[in-house]
């Protein structure tokens, strides 16, 4: 009896135990079917590749990009240029003459004014001689006559002749031109600077000698000058001396150059040669100018 009992326990624990293995196993592939299911949902295969098209594609050359078009410029029309109205040119009768401009409308040359100016002494005139003292007694003065020299040269113009005579030491002459009276020209000019540059004062005063030397000048057409510019500082003569050498170069202006100016500039005269440089611009028809 006790045995059948213990049997038939054995048996219904062998079948519960059965039973909850059953269970258990039906859950356990349901729930690994449901989840099989849901991660093929979620993540769906991806086909593989063939080995031969990834080839290709490693092989393939790399893409060039496209050429770049521009866009091709519309074509502007340009205005046409103006064409000025055409004006008729009017046509005289026959028979019928222009008029001549008259002489007022005619825009006449200003003529060309031959001035010289010398220590402020103005002469309209064309033909010129400097006669400067160039002795020892003018050594402190001859900078400023050298300037007024050069100054009254390069105003010159072209048409006008001139020439200057340097008195020195005897009869001793330093003289531009030749000997003559040479047309104003640039070069001329130049030369004559040059000169009055070289100069340099020495020896005792003799100007008669320069003053016939200056009067007996003449142009390329013969002429003489038309004025004389006398300039120094004194002469060392007494009174019967400076009478007969006022009255020496009074003949030598008549019989040379009657018609000739004569203008004296004096450097610091004493009263005796002041007179004297006087008394030869009266004669002349010239002016005196005392420098102090």
């Amino acid at each position: 009896m006790i045995n059948k009992t213990l049997q038939h326990g054995k048996v219904r624990y062998w079948a519960l135990i059965f039973s909850v293995a059953a269970h258990a196993t039906t859950l356990a592939v349901f729930t690994g079917v449901k989840l099989s299911g849901r991660m093929n949902e979620e993540s769906p295969q991806r086909p593989a590749l063939n080995v031969q098209v990834i080839e290709r594609v490693m092989t393939q050359p790399a893409p060039r990009p496209k050429p770049r078009i521009e866009p091709i410029p519309k074509p502007v029309a340009r205005p046409e240029p103006e064409q000025p109205p055409l004006i008729a040119e009017p046509v005289e009768p026959e028979g019928t003459k222009t008029p001549e401009p008259a002489d007022s409308m005619i825009d006449e040359v200003p003529p060309v004014v031959h001035e010289v100016e010398f220590f402020g002494q103005k002469s309209i005139v064309q033909r010129i001689c400097y006669v400067v003292d160039c002795s020892g007694s003018m050594y402190g003065q001859m900078y400023q006559v050298k300037e007024q020299l050069k100054t009254s040269i390069l105003k010159l113009n072209s048409q006008q002749a001139f020439s200057v005579v340097f008195f020195m030491e005897g009869q001793k002459i330093l003289t531009t031109g030749n000997g003559s009276l040479e047309p104003a020209t640039a070069t001329v000019k130049s030369k004559a600077i040059k000169l009055i540059d070289s100069v340099r004062p020495g020896g005792s005063t003799d100007a008669e000698h320069a003053l016939q030397w200056a009067m007996q000048l003449k142009d390329t057409e013969g002429s003489r000058p038309e004025v004389v510019y006398f300039l120094t500082d004194g002469f060392d003569l007494d009174s019967q001396s400076s009478a007969l050498f006022v009255k020496r170069v009074n003949h030598l202006r008549g019989s040379l150059v009657p018609g000739a100016t004569l203008h004296t500039i004096g450097f610091w005269p004493q009263p005796r040669d002041r007179q004297m440089l006087r008394q030869l611009a009266s004669n002349a028809n010239g002016e005196f100018i005392e420098i102090n």
